[in-house]
C-alpha cells in the first residue's frame, strides 16, 4: 500500500470530522465508507487505517510516514492492520476470513495504536460472513476499529449498516473533478470520461488511462446491435462473460440509465448522460422499447448483482441477460 502525500481535495471534510471525533475520544468502533465507485473510498480507508496505527500521539492531517508503524503499514506488514477482501476479484468474502478477523480482534495490539480491520468491498461478504461479523459489531473490542468500504451499501444487511457509522462520500463537484483530472492526465476528452464515470474522478482517470471508455461505447453498440438483430447473441454473451461480472453489470446499468432517460424525456444535449456520444443511437433504439420492460431488465441486472457472491457461472449469467434483452427489444404484436 502506497499512500498519497496529500488528501484528495474532496476528502478534506470527512477527514476533518473523523479527526475531531478521535481527538474528542469518540471515534466509532465501526465505520462504513459509502459512495459511488471512483471517489477514492479505498484510498481514504487505507490512509485512515495507517493513521490509526501510526505512533504519533494524535491523528494529524496524515500519517507521519516516518515512524516504524507507518513504514510497516506502507509495506502491508503491520501486525495491527489487517485487510479482509476476496481471494480473487469478483469472488465473495467467505466466513473463514471473518472468523480470522474475529480471532485477531481479541488480541492485544503489538504497537501503540489500534487494531484496525479494513473490509473491502464489504458487500462481497456472503450471508454467512456477514452474520459472523455481527457479533464483533455488537461486542467490539475497545482497542479496535472496523472500516467497511462499499460502493453498493444497499446490498449489505440492515443489521450491519445500523451498527456502523456511515461516512458518505458525496458526488465530487464537476469543476473540482475536471481540474484534478486535467492536472493528473494532461487533458484528453475529460468531459466524456467524467460523464461515463458519473462524475467520479478516479474512475474517470482509469477510463482515460486504460481506454475503458471505448469498452463502454462498445457495450452500447452491442446492445443496439442485439436490439436491431444485427449482432450474434452467443458471441455477445461470450464477450460480456470475459469481463469481471461486477464491472460488466455496472457498465450495463450505465447504458440502461441513458436509455431509460431518453425514453422518458427529450434530452437535447449530453447533460446527465453517461454516454453523450451515443445519444442519437440510443434515442433511436428507445423509440421501439417498452419502458416497463426496460425497468424489468434493470431489475434483472440488480438481481444478478446480488448473486455475484454465489460463484454462479459467468457465461450462463450473461447468456440470460442477452436473452432477456432480445425479449425486451422484440417488436410487440398489435
Amino acid at each position: 500500500m502506497v499512500l498519497p502525500e496529500n488528501l484528495l481535495p474532496w476528502h478534506a471534510d470527512p477527514w476533518a470530522r473523523l479527526l475531531a471525533s478521535r481527538r474528542a475520544g469518540r471515534l466509532p468502533h465501526a465505520l462504513l465508507l459509502t459512495g459511488s465507485a471512483g471517489v477514492g473510498k479505498q484510498i481514504f480507508a487505507d490512509r485512515l487505517a495507517a493513521a490509526l496505527v501510526c505512533e504519533t500521539s494524535v491523528l494529524e492531517a496524515q500519517p507521519c510516514h516516518r515512524c516504524r508503524a507507518c513504514c510497516l503499514a506502507a509495506d502491508g506488514t503491520h501486525p495491527d492492520l489487517h485487510r479482509v477482501m476476496p481471494v480473487e476479484k469478483g469472488k465473495p468474502i467467505r466466513i473463514e476470513a471473518i472468523r480470522e478477523l474475529i480471532g485477531r480482534s481479541s488480541l492485544t495490539t503489538a504497537g501503540q495504536g489500534m487494531l484496525v480491520f479494513v473490509i473491502s468491498p464489504a458487500e462481497a461478504m456472503n450471508r454467512a460472513a456477514a452474520n459472523a461479523l455481527l457479533k464483533t459489531l455488537e461486542e467490539p473490542s475497545g482497542a479496535s476499529c472496523l472500516i467497511l468500504v462499499s460502493s453498493a451499501s444497499h446490498r449489505l444487511p440492515a443489521t450491519i449498516r445500523s451498527r456502523c457509522q456511515e461516512v458518505a462520500f458525496r458526488p465530487v463537484p464537476r469543476e473540482q473533478a475536471r481540474k484534478w483530472l486535467i492536472e493528473r492526465t494532461g487533458g484528453g476528452d475529460v468531459s466524456a470520461v467524467l460523464d461515463a464515470a458519473g462524475g467520479a474522478p478516479l474512475l474517470a482517470q482509469t477510463l482515460l488511462e486504460t481506454g475503458k471508455l471505448e469498452r463502454l461505447n462498445q457495450l452500447a453498440d452491442e446492445l443496439i446491435g442485439l436490439g436491431q438483430r444485427r449482432a450474434d447473441p452467443l458471441e455477445v454473451a461470450q464477450v460480456w462473460a470475459e469481463w469481471p461480472i461486477t464491472q460488466q453489470l455496472a457498465d450495463l446499468r450505465r447504458v440502461i440509465f441513458d436509455l431509460t432517460r431518453l425514453c422518458v424525456t427529450d434530452v437535447a444535449n449530453h447533460d446527465g448522460l453517461y454516454l453523450g456520444g451515443k445519444r442519437m443511437d440510443l434515442k433511436n433504439l428507445s423509440k421501439d422499447i417498452n419502458l416497463r420492460k426496460i425497468f424489468h431488465f434493470k431489475d434483472e441486472i440488480d438481481h444478478l448483482e446480488r448473486l455475484t457472491s454465489h460463484n454462479l457461472n459467468s457465461q450462463m449469467m450473461m447468456e440470460k441477460l442477452v436473452n432477456n434483452w432480445l425479449k425486451l427489444t422484440r417488436p410487440e404484436k398489435h
